[in-house]
């Protein structure tokens, strides 16, 4: 799924198709060790799959990640199962502000976070990727 994930929509994610494609079995169970993926399926078919990231860069905090859905399932809540569950995860261990970052001209992203109640940090970053320097905006929830 991430796979697809890339190659539908290379320019939402932080990592590249090639890079990632070379990915052996071993870095992706340690993956899977690491965090918390969770994935959405319809009628037993795979449809979306997102991240909760439980080893943060610096010490700032816990960040839902790599968030996809299929285009053929886009608008059908999907998207928000997904957040939802990765939300319950993170409370259930004690997370009390979820994060995301989303990238700063990815408007239909961030109405979606915004929906589902997140609110701009006002922090922003500029990353390189795939040879671009692009910024991303930071998002956050206070989880009751």
């Amino acid at each position: 799924m991430r796979l697809r994930a890339l190659a539908d929509s290379p320019g939402a994610f932080f990592g590249d198709l090639s890079s990632e494609r070379g990915y052996d079995e071993k870095y992706w169970r340690s993956e899977l060790q690491r965090n918390a993926w969770i994935l959405a399926s319809l009628d037993h078919t795979p449809v979306g799959v997102a991240k909760l990231n439980l080893v943060p860069e610096q010490n700032d905090g816990t960040h839902l990640e790599a968030l996809w859905v299929a285009p053929e399932v886009r608008h059908l809540g999907a998207g928000e199962v997904l957040v939802s569950a990765l939300e319950s995860t993170a409370k259930s261990l004690g997370v009390r502000i979820l994060r995301l970052w989303v990238f700063a001209d990815n408007r239909s992203a961030q109405t979606f976070y915004r929906h589902l109640g997140y609110t701009s940090s006002a922090r922003r970053q500029k990353i390189e990727v795939n040879d671009r320097v692009r910024v991303e905006e930071e998002f956050e929830k206070h989880l009751e």
